[in-house]
């Protein structure tokens, strides 16, 4: 948790810097993900990003949370239920030109989760393309095996500021 808020004060002031950069868009993108873990069956994930979307791509911190939908579902982790996570990610436009166009990118972080009551860690990386709605392919590198976790992200990026200032409105 003192990682995310680390994160979180290092890029505050760069993002609330980011107006005064020409073609930079400061931006927070809540989501939801629909998976399948092939050890719980399917899964479900809240996300919120951080982000600065440029001509060309995007890049942000995310911090989200995975949950198995079933959990008499287990297989090999009977103690493994839930996961929350911070990555950094970025990707870049195919076609800049075109209005809505796709994305295409990655991140790598970190999972937080408990077995056994224990609070442990983990790398995992993803990878995605889309826009607005993401396929995306997560995986956990957790000891001694390593999940795989298919899903579809459904995003709503929110502009932060504008010319002016910030955005008025909700988001």
């Amino acid at each position: 948790m003192s990682f995310a808020l680390l994160c979180f004060l290092i890029l505050t002031p760069i993002i609330c810097t980011a107006s005064d950069w020409d073609g930079v868009l400061p931006y927070i993108s809540p989501g939801i993900r629909f998976g399948w873990d092939f050890e719980k069956k399917f899964t479900f994930s809240t996300k919120i990003s951080l982000g600065l979307r440029f001509d060309g791509g995007f890049v942000n911190i995310t911090w989200g949370c995975k949950y198995p939908v079933f959990q008499d579902a287990y297989v090999t982790d009977p103690h493994f239920e839930k996961y929350d996570y911070l990555d950094l990610q970025a990707a870049f436009m195919h076609d800049p030109s075109r209005t809505m166009t796709l994305y295409t990118g990655g991140g790598a972080g970190i999972i937080f989760y408990k077995e056994n009551g224990i609070l442990k860690t983990a790398p995992r990386i993803t990878v995605f393309s889309g826009c607005i709605i993401f396929p995306t392919l997560d995986i956990l590198f957790l000891p001694g095996h390593i999940r795989w976790d298919p899903g579809l992200q459904i995003v709503a990026p929110v502009p932060l500021l504008m010319k002016g200032g910030f955005v008025a409105g909700s988001g």
